[in-house]
C-alpha cells in the first residue's frame, strides 16, 4: 500500500487542477480507475464518480470524497507593460509561495511566468513594492510576468479570466525521512490517493455497503462539487477524507494517527457518525486525534448546513503548512485508507 501510495502522490502532485481547470488530474484518474477496473463517471460540476456495489445491497450508500481541484488564482488585468494582475480563488496567501515560477493556463495550453513583487533595492518612492516590503502585502501587490507586452501575451493567448498556479517544476514532492512527504496540494491530492487506493482494494473485495467514491471539483472556493454531487445522488451519509491542520491551537501531534474532526468553521459534524469513524481507527490499534477548527471547512459540513445531507464526518491525516508548502506522512495516508476500509466493514 505505501508503495502504491506513494506513486499515485508523484503522479498527481505535478498536474495543474485549479478549481474549475482541473482536466490535467481528470485525464491522469480516469486512466488510473480504469486501469482498476473501475467504470467513471463524471457529472457536469466536473465531480468524477465511481459507484462501489456492496456486498449488503439494501443498504443505502455512503459517499466518500477527496477534492481534486487545487489552489489557484484567475487573472484579473493584463496591463500595457504586460504585467498580469491576478484575483486569489480560495484561501491562498502570497507569503506561502514567494517569489518564483507560476504558470497561466489558457485555453491554448500553459504559459509559464514569473510570480513577482518587485525589487528589494527600492524606497518609499516605490509605494508598491514597499508595502509588500513591509509586510502588509496581499494579492494586490503582486503580478505575473510573462515576458512581453500586453499585446504579445494577447497574441499567446493569455485572457482576462484564465487561471494562474504554481510553477510546474516546483511541484514534484520531496521526501524526508523515509515517510514525510512535502509539497504543493497535498490538500486533497493526498486524500484522492487515499480514495485511489480505497478503490483498489473494493476492486478485490466488495465492500460490506454500497460506496460512492467522489473525485470533487471546485472544493477550494467554497465545496460547491461536492454539494453538488450530494444533492444530486441524494446521500444521507457523507464523509470526507481532508488534511487536518497541525497548529499550535490544537491537540494534533505530526504522526501516523487519523484525526477525527468534530467542527469546523462551517457546521458541527454528527456525533454518532463520528464517534463510527473513532471506533474504525482504534480497531487498528491505536487511540484516534481529535479536533475541533475554527478555519476550515470541508464537502460534508457544507452540505449538512445546506439541508443537503443528514449525517456528515470528516476524516484527516495531519498536515503541517497547510495552504503552502505542505508536509504530510505516508504512514498517516495508510491508517487513515485502513481505518476506511475498517469503517465500512464495521457500519
Amino acid at each position: 500500500m505505501r508503495r502504491r501510495l506513494k506513486s499515485w502522490l508523484e503522479a498527481l502532485l505535478v498536474t495543474h487542477s485549479p478549481s474549475g481547470r482541473e482536466q490535467e488530474i481528470d485525464d491522469l484518474l480516469r486512466r488510473e480507475l480504469e486501469a482498476l477496473g473501475c467504470p467513471v463517471e463524471q457529472d457536469r460540476a466536473g465531480n468524477l464518480l465511481v459507484r462501489v456495489a456492496g456486498r449488503d445491497t439494501d443498504r443505502e450508500p455512503l459517499l466518500i470524497t477527496a477534492h481534486k481541484d487545487e489552489l489557484g488564482l484567475v487573472v484579473r488585468k493584463i496591463d500595457e507593460a504586460g504585467r498580469i494582475w491576478i484575483e486569489p480563488m480560495g484561501g491562498s496567501r502570497p507569503a506561502k509561495y514567494g517569489e518564483g515560477p507560476f504558470d497561466i493556463l489558457t485555453r491554448q495550453g500553459v504559459v509559464p511566468g514569473v510570480l513577482c513583487v518587485g525589487s528589494t533595492h527600492s524606497s518609499a518612492l516605490s509605494a508598491r513594492t514597499q508595502a509588500a516590503k513591509d509586510g502588509t502585502g496581499n494579492w494586490d501587490l503582486l503580478y505575473v510576468d510573462c515576458g512581453g507586452t500586453r499585446a504579445a501575451l494577447h497574441d499567446r493567448g493569455i485572457r482576462i479570466g484564465d487561471r494562474a498556479v504554481i510553477g510546474r517544476h516546483r511541484k514534484p514532492p520531496l521526501w524526508l525521512d523515509g515517510d514525510t512527504v512535502c509539497g504543493y496540494a497535498l490538500d486533497d491530492k493526498a486524500g484522492v490517493a487515499v480514495l485511489l487506493e480505497l478503490a483498489r482494494a473494493w476492486q478485490t473485495l466488495p465492500p460490506r455497503r454500497p460506496v460512492c467514491l467522489g473525485f470533487t471539483s471546485n472544493e477550494e472556493p467554497g465545496c460547491a462539487g461536492g454539494l453538488y454531487l450530494c444533492r444530486r445522488l441524494g446521500i444521507d451519509e457523507f464523509l470526507a477524507i481532508e488534511i487536518a491542520p497541525v497548529a499550535e491551537e490544537y491537540d494534533v501531534a505530526f504522526d501516523n494517527r487519523p484525526v477525527v474532526l468534530y467542527k469546523d468553521g462551517v457546521h458541527p459534524y454528527d456525533s454518532a457518525f463520528s464517534w463510527q469513524v473513532e471506533d474504525a481507527v482504534a480497531s487498528l490499534g491505536g487511540e484516534p486525534q481529535r479536533q475541533v477548527v475554527r478555519a476550515f471547512g470541508s464537502e460534508p459540513s457544507t452540505a449538512t448546513k445546506a439541508g443537503a445531507t443528514a449525517r456528515a464526518a470528516c476524516l484527516g491525516f495531519p498536515t503541517k503548512n497547510t495552504h503552502g508548502y505542505e508536509m504530510t506522512r505516508l504512514g498517516a495516508l495508510v491508517q487513515t485508507t485502513r481505518a476506511v476500509l475498517a469503517l465500512v466493514e464495521r457500519d
